[in-house]
């Protein structure tokens, strides 16, 4: 009887439910151009790279790029608003002197109840953004998160966020000098054209923990619908957005927020979760009727099982090798998965 409660609450569970996602992958197409804008205009430090891919030290998640071509990514010709990789920043102003510094060219800036923001796009469409929260937004739930990789890999002042990894020292010249270093990616946005069917899928089908939900930024959506859904990703916040029906505009009046989002775009970010036993959680998940048409597909790396999201948007499960683990990107993840929820 034991045994078959045990293998009830294994199939029953929510599978992802604690696992932690290790690697946000970008696909580029100029992998030796994005690598030199990720590492030098931004400032963020390599942890490998070879003539494939160059990962990088995004705080509590490895930041990869890869060469899209190798993967049969078409990525968008434009600006690409699918999603939204944000970083967090404790000095917004200065961060944005910084990177404008060296070069970076930022495009919108909003400013409301969670906060200020602002973006800007790398050579290859995918729009990154800074962000500052407010009081306001510290005090809720996806705060507690926030604080939390702030205090465990964010370099810089005590006043805003709370007391972070290392602080920065007061001098200008060495603060732009360290860029986006220290400043730990913390969202990703999905923007999703339904945020019920969403959350059906992310916390419903796969068993994501839900952090909270949230009215959107845009007042003229309806009150009660709650547009953003955010998850616990371990050292980041998974989150999905509604597509606007109407306008959203920033602080000096340029259109800030979608309104459509092309399905083609969705395969330009990819996030990996990683786990543990990958057969059973794609079992798991094979009964919650997620399709994983490559199954299990094993490698040097590791274990590896991609899925795609009713909403378009592509994932990977991973379980590293014991030789994947003893690489550079493989004592990071190790440091990652130390680290508690």
């Amino acid at each position: 009887m034991v045994a078959e409660t045990a293998q009830f609450l294994e199939k029953t569970s929510d599978p992802l439910a604690e696992a932690r996602i290790v690697y946000l992958i970008l696909y580029v197409n100029d992998l030796a151009e994005s690598k030199a804008f990720y590492e030098r205009q931004l400032g963020l430090r390599v942890i490998e790279a070879d003539e494939s891919s160059a990962k990088f030290d995004t705080g509590q998640v490895i930041l990869c790029l890869n060469r899209a071509t190798d993967y049969g990514v078409t990525l968008s010709a434009r600006r690409d608003d699918a999603s939204d990789v944000v970083f967090l920043v404790d000095d917004i102003n200065a961060m944005r002197q910084a990177l404008e510094d060296r070069g970076v060219v930022f495009v919108r800036r909003r400013t409301y109840e969670i906060g200020l923001v602002t973006d800007f796009y790398d050579p290859n469409g995918h729009r990154l953004m800074i962000y500052q929260p407010s009081q306001e937004a510290l005090s809720w739930r996806s705060g507690e998160k926030i604080r939390k990789v702030w205090s465990v890999c964010g370099k810089g002042g005590s006043d805003l966020i709370g007391p972070a990894a290392v602080p920065l020292p007061e001098n200008g010249t060495e603060r732009a000098q360290a860029g986006l270093d220290g400043k730990p990616l913390i969202y990703l946005f999905m923007f999703v054209p339904d945020s019920n069917d969403a959350l059906a899928y992310y916390k419903g089908a796969l068993g994501l923990q839900e952090v909270e939900r949230v009215h959107c930024c845009n007042p003229a959506c309806p009150p009660e619908e709650l547009g953003v859904a955010k998850y616990d990703g371990g050292g980041m916040l998974l989150t999905t957005h509604h597509v606007h029906k109407t306008f959203v505009v920033d602080d000096f009046g340029k259109v800030y927020s979608p309104q459509t989002v092309d399905p083609a775009h969705t395969k330009g970010i990819v996030p990996v979760f990683r786990v543990a036993n990958i057969g059973s959680i794609v079992e798991r998940l094979a009964h919650r009727g997620i399709n994983f048409s490559d199954g299990v597909v094993r490698s040097q790396i590791g274990d590896i099982a991609k899925f795609q999201a009713t909403t378009g948007h592509t994932f990977y499960l991973y379980e590293p090798s014991t030789e994947a683990l003893k690489w550079p990107s493989g004592t990071k993840i190790e440091q990652i998965l130390a680290t508690s929820r």
